[in-house]
């Protein structure tokens, strides 16, 4: 609950600024003054606000590195994964990503990372922070890959009657996975290895 609070402080601070200057500049004295526009205003502020609470501070890699992660290739004996995310729906709120329950990096929209892995059975998990998380299901993607091969997979976010979906997109060619990501970010997997 403690992160929602600064969403919703700055929600309640923006209703009360929005009525003080409806006040000021449209409503006149003696007239009708309808509290529930700044009070939506407000409510709206902090639910966009507490969506995103759960986002972290994202390390995003350039230059060299990147160029070099962009070679995918993966050590000997190792596999390399490529998780990109794109998409609009949910593109600011801050994508949590696991393999095998070890999470390594976040991604909002548009953004990559790449992961080192044992050859094998692995499972990509994925699932929203903050207020987000309850309003989406989280994502399961089973997954194999055998020694110096690259897997290379995406996620969206769809919009459900009652919640949102993770779907995933496998890109098997090399050449196509490489060029879907040249142009996004990339952002450090924490451990870059599991």
């Amino acid at each position: 609950m403690n992160k929602y609070v600064p969403g919703i402080l700055i929600g309640i601070g923006v209703a009360v600024a929005s009525a003080i200057l409806l006040r000021m500049f449209v409503w006149t004295e003696g007239g009708p003054q309808p509290l529930i526009y700044p009070m939506f205003f407000g409510a709206f502020v902090a639910y966009i606000l507490s969506n995103l609470a759960g986002n972290k501070k994202l390390t995003i890699v350039d230059g060299t590195a990147k160029q070099a992660a962009l070679q995918l290739k993966p050590p000997p004996g190792k596999a390399l994964l490529v998780v990109f995310r794109e998409g609009f729906v949910a593109k600011l709120a801050g994508l949590n990503i696991a393999v095998d329950g070890a999470e390594f990096a976040q991604l909002t929209a548009p953004k990559f990372t790449v992961l080192t892995l044992s050859p094998g059975a692995h499972t990509l998990t994925c699932g929203f922070g903050g207020l987000a998380g309850p309003q989406s299901k989280k994502g399961t993607y089973d997954f194999s890959v055998a020694a110096d091969a690259v897997h290379t997979v995406g996620i969206g976010v769809s919009m459900g009657l009652i919640q949102g979906n993770m779907t995933f997109t496998s890109i098997a060619d090399l050449n196509a996975a490489r060029a879907k990501v040249t142009n996004m970010p990339m952002v450090q997997a924490a451990p870059a290895e599991i």
